[in-house]
Order: C-alpha cells, then sequence, then structure tokens
C-alpha cells in the first residue's frame, strides 16, 4: 500500500532567533512548514534567544548553510523534497546576506543583492547621502591608519562600532582619541555576539537628541510605515547605551 505525501509550502528562515522566531511562529499557525537555515559561524548561544511566547516553536527541518550558494539551495531542495519552497527571509540581522543571496539564487521574492551588504552601517549612511538626506560623518576601515583623520579632526565624544554590529554589540561612546583608538583595536580583535569575527570599525559622530525606530515594509514599490517607536536607551553598568525599552509613538 502506498502512502500518499500531503505537499506544503515551506518558509526557510535564515538564522531565527528572538522576535524573529515571532514570524517563524506566525507562519507555522498559517500552515507553512518552517524551517531554520544556520549561517555558517552564527553563536549556538544565540540559538537559544526564543521569546517565551514561541515556547512551541518546531522547524519542520534545521540545517546549516555550506560555502557555496548553490550547493546550499540544492541542499535545501533535497532535503525538501517533495514540498516546494515559497520564502526564504532573515530571521535575524546576522541572517540577512545570506537570506537576500539565497532568495535571489532560488528565484524567490527577494531585496536581492544590488547592495553588497545591506547589513554594513557604513554603506547604510553612504547610500542615505546619496538619497540627498542628511546623514552621519563617519569614516572607517580594518586599519587605525584609515580613520586616523576622522579620529584627529572630529569633535568628541564620537562612537565607534562594528559595521555590522546588532543591538548595541561593541558599540562604545569614546570621549578621547586613545580611547577611540584603544577601542577599535579592541574591535578588530574581538568575536561580534552573533558570531564571527569583526569585519571592519565604523567611526561615527555623535548624535544627541532621541532616537526613533520606524518599522517600515516595502513590495513591489509599495511602502508602508507601520509603526514608530522612540527608544529608551540609557547609561547603565559601565556602557553608554543600554536598552531599557522602547515606547511608541
Amino acid at each position: 500500500m502506498s502512502t500518499l505525501t500531503t505537499v506544503k509550502e515551506v518558509v526557510v528562515f535564515v538564522d531565527p532567533y528572538s522576535t524573529g522566531c515571532i514570524i517563524a511562529q506566525e507562519m507555522s499557525n498559517r500552515g507553512y512548514l518552517v524551517v531554520a537555515l544556520w549561517t555558517i559561524g552564527f553563536s549556538d548561544e544565540m540559538k537559544t534567544h526564543i521569546p517565551n511566547s514561541c515556547s512551541s516553536l518546531k522547524y519542520f527541518l534545521e540545517m546549516t548553510q555550506v560555502e557555496s550558494l548553490d550547493e546550499t539551495a540544492a541542499n535545501l531542495r533535497s532535503k525538501l523534497e517533495p514540498h516546494s519552497i515559497v520564502a526564504c527571509i532573515a530571521g535575524g540581522e546576522a541572517g540577512v546576506d545570506v537570506a537576500d543571496a539565497l532568495s535571489e539564487n532560488m528565484g524567490l521574492m527577494s531585496n536581492g543583492t544590488a547592495i553588497p551588504n545591506r547589513r554594513d552601517k557604513k554603506i547604510q549612511q553612504e547610500l542615505v547621502k546619496a538619497a540627498g538626506m542628511r546623514s552621519v560623518r563617519q569614516a572607517g576601515g580594518k586599519k587605525v591608519e584609515e580613520v586616523q583623520e576622522f579620529l584627529e579632526t572630529e569633535e568628541y565624544p564620537i562612537v565607534l562600532k562594528p559595521t555590522e554590529s546588532a543591538g548595541s554589540d561593541g558599540v562604545k561612546l569614546c570621549h578621547s582619541y586613545d580611547e577611540a583608538k584603544e577601542h577599535f583595536e579592541l574591535l578588530m580583535n574581538s568575536q561580534m555576539v552573533n558570531g564571527g569575527e569583526c569585519p571592519a570599525v565604523l567611526c561615527q559622530e555623535f548624535l544627541k537628541g532621541k532616537e526613533y525606530v520606524v518599522d517600515h515594509v516595502s513590495r513591489d514599490g509599495i511602502h508602508k510605515t507601520v509603526m514608530v517607536w522612540v527608544y529608551d536607551k540609557r547609561p547603565a553598568n559601565g556602557s553608554a547605551f543600554v536598552y531599557f525599552g522602547c515606547v511608541p509613538i
């Protein structure tokens, strides 16, 4: 007697953790098979960051990315047959680059790779400036010599951070050249909280005032603002920037 397999639609989440799990849970509730694709070097500790509301979330499949994009796509298709992959999205900050590249490779709806690294905060500000909007004064690089002029001429305090930081990881308010140089070298020899080494350091002017968050969704040229928040950040535990929460506007 043959057994018929019900073909279902699959959504692949790249590095689902924290609030990304909430989206995965919602997709599961709507009847999709949910897959977790972990990027190379992603922290095992970060995989445990699952909201209490998602304690029942079960992945149909968990697998790890391989070096080749084509091979990763082939592995997914092979392991998921006969089911149909209909979307590949980032489940967290660390998964953005792979989700963009993999969704494009698999012919799914995608942000694409026209912007080489959307997580790079230096590139983000360059794009803001190119669009004619006010942007942050900045300099970035892998060696102190590449940002030397900025460190010597910019008014202090200034902010230093990894170009691909998330959740204030490695972000420090520096009040002198020596402090900035020391933190630059520390970052270039540190591992980021999501896993992997710091690719480069970004030095930026310190913007005083409230920090807002705009939740925005774009699809096929249609743009919608769905929420606006203001961060509640305060000095604590020796750090200048500690999240206490978000206040809706």
